[in-house]
């Protein structure tokens, strides 16, 4: 059986808006409880409640990312105009992103 691996790039603004207000660059999570620890760790640095943490719905998302991968398991978290975007890469793109970052 394959080690499961989910990449996300994170990013946190104002909903609708094009450029974001932080971007988190690539991240890989090797298990469902370190994604689900980064997603609360967000939430509580948005200062908004941990029960925003439900929306996420964090057992059916790590079901889908291991049937179909994270590149196509895009989700975000949005409360009063705001949005949490957490955008999932190929291995590819979570690559290519890391070298830019690296540069």
């Amino acid at each position: 059986m394959t080690k499961q691996i989910a990449r996300y790039t994170v990013t946190n603004g104002l909903s609708g808006c094009y450029m974001p207000d932080n971007n988190s660059g690539p991240m890989e999570f090797t298990t469902r409880r370190e994604l689900a620890t980064f997603i609360r760790d967000e939430i509580e640095r948005m200062d908004w409640p941990k029960s925003m943490f439900a929306e996420v719905g964090i057992k059916r998302l790590w079901s889908f990312i291991a049937r179909n991968g994270s590149s196509v398991a895009h989700f975000s978290i949005s409360r009063k105009g705001y949005e949490l975007a957490f955008h999932g890469l190929t291995e590819a793109e979570y690559n290519d992103e890391l070298a830019q970052e690296n540069f």
